[in-house]
């Protein structure tokens, strides 16, 4: 962590300068005493003094100082680093900021204002079954029952959204098994002569995952836009459009995503999530859960529907939810008008919705492989973070989360209340974007990325011959050392003196 043992001495020195300029300036106005009888009391601040506008006073000084501070974060380095600090209006700090750099899990700030600029409405899952199909005089229906994909990256069960411990958006799968429950009793179904079918056609094209998609990185390689350990991480679920729980057929209590099951087949899986809750309410279903197509719009009867929340209110989720993340890149190409799949969604997120969103983008240095940050291909700058969040009424502003519910809640600066984040760290690259409002009122909006190599393979041409190469320290994990030094530079401000030794001093008798 960047120490600043030299600040006190600095801001004492500071704040002395200060006062002697000011004593000067006010014995420069003062007019003196205007009568020998006047025994009122004098006033030990002019009207005209500085001192009657301490926070302004400040300012330069504590803007210089946040700036030596983040200079300080920045001494030493990767050459892979880039930063940008405002205060309001004011640049504070900028280095390397057209650097194209490896989000990570920042590359969500840009999806998320890509699609807050597309806007459109939320998601629909319908259960329906065949239009023809026959309900016999014991109450069984002669026909398969479907669960309908529509793309809704949240539906979800409670049990599951519950283990996060936050109020982050879902569609309640629950409520749709309730209405289809309800609806096929009053139907007089007793049972089903077929099984539940889970359809995923909306998105038929899509892939589970990226390890078999190539992408071509900024050397002109071909790369797996998700190598095989990057999926099997399970930061980001099975794809599909019909995706319950992130996809995920078993979880644990942990949030932990290394710990979470996979389904083969999430729509099969959504199936038997549904065939379980018909069972329990006593509708019988003959055959098991299985995926396939559904009849035609026409050719079938809807038995109930769930619409999801308000797009507004899931795009928040996807800072925090890289599965949600991905699935919203891949709706844009759908919403676009093209094929579901997730190059053209990419390219439409380029083309369209940053474009859109007004952030200063170029094809050469913004290169979004995918939507979560998962793909080590991914590109962006930090003007483009900075960008992304510099408007407060922003929905990437907007969805920050407050610093102790992220991954650097543990070197949050102290006695600091509205600090607003998104940290990654993975690999060989880490970084930060938030919004900061201190407590003078000054909005302080930050961004950096940092990417260093030699944390996993040391250059062996640039150690000294003779000697052994050192050991790499091992890949960024939570609070690196740059993550904590820019918190603790950021939450540092205002520097400078305080406002009382600045202010007006106190009448004194004449």
């Amino acid at each position: 962590m960047v120490r600043r043992s030299a600040l006190p001495a600095l801001i004492l020195a500071v704040a002395i300068g200060g006062v002697v300029m000011s004593d000067r300036a006010d014995a420069d106005a003062d007019p003196g005493i205007a009568t020998a009888v006047d025994t009122g009391p004098d006033l030990a601040t002019p009207v005209l003094s500085a001192r009657r506008a301490p926070a302004w006073l400040r300012q330069p000084t504590s803007d210089n100082l946040l700036s030596t501070t983040i200079a300080d974060v920045l001494s030493g380095a990767p050459t892979g680093t880039c930063v940008k600090v405002t205060r309001g209006d004011m640049l504070i700090a900028d280095n390397n900021t057209s650097a194209p750099i490896q989000p990570g899990a920042l590359q969500r700030l840009l999806t998320l204002s890509a699609l807050d600029s597309l806007g459109g409405s939320g998601f629909r899952t319908e259960v329906a079954i065949s239009a023809d199909a026959e309900i016999d005089e014991e109450g069984v229906l002669r026909g398969d029952i479907y669960l309908i994909g529509g793309g809704d990256p949240v539906l979800s069960t409670r049990p599951f959204i519950d283990r996060f411990g936050d109020d982050r958006a879902f569609t309640n799968f629950a409520e749709l098994a309730g209405q289809t429950v309800i609806e096929l009793q009053n139907l007089g179904v007793t049972a089903i002569d077929g099984g539940v079918i889970g359809d995923e056609s909306k998105y038929e094209d899509i892939s589970r995952d990226y390890r078999q998609e190539d992408g071509t990185d900024a050397e002109g390689v071909e790369r797996r836009i998700w190598t095989t350990e990057q999926a099997d991480s399970n930061a980001v679920g099975p794809l599909s459009a019909l995706l319950v729980n992130n996809g995920f057929a078993e979880w644990p209590t942990s949030v932990d995503p290394s710990q979470n099951v996979r389904a083969d087949d999430p729509a099969e899986t959504a199936a038997e999530l549904l065939d379980i809750r018909l069972e329990a309410a006593g509708i019988v279903v003959d055959d098991r859960p299985d995926s396939g197509d559904a009849p035609a719009v026409l050719e079938r009867l809807t038995v109930a529907v769930i619409d999801s929340p308000p797009l507004e209110e899931i795009l928040p989720r996807s800072l925090v939810d890289a599965t949600t993340a991905e699935m919203l890149l891949i709706e844009t190409s759908v919403r676009s008008g093209s094929e579901p799949s997730r190059l053209l969604g990419s390219l439409f997120l380029v083309a369209g919705g940053l474009t859109a969103a007004g952030l200063p983008f170029d094809i050469i240095s913004t290169q979004p492989f995918d939507g979560s940050g998962l793909s080590a291909l991914n590109r962006t700058t930090c003007d483009m973070l900075h960008a992304s969040i510099s408007d407060p009424a922003s929905a990437a502003a907007a969805a920050l989360p407050p610093i102790e519910m992220t991954s650097v809640s543990a070197c949050a600066p102290r006695d600091v209340d509205d600090l607003r984040v998104l940290a990654s760290s993975d690999g060989t690259t880490t970084g930060l974007a938030g919004r900061f409002a201190a407590a003078n009122g000054d909005e302080v909006v930050f961004s950096m990325l940092v990417d260093d190599p030699s944390r996993l393979v040391i250059d062996e041409e640039a150690v000294p011959e003779g000697e052994d190469p050192p050991e790499p320290p091992g890949p960024f994990g939570d609070c690196s050392d740059m993550q904590a030094a820019l918190l603790d530079a950021i939450g540092g401000h205002p520097y400078g003196p305080t406002l009382e030794t600045l202010s007006p001093l106190e009448t004194v008798a004449g």
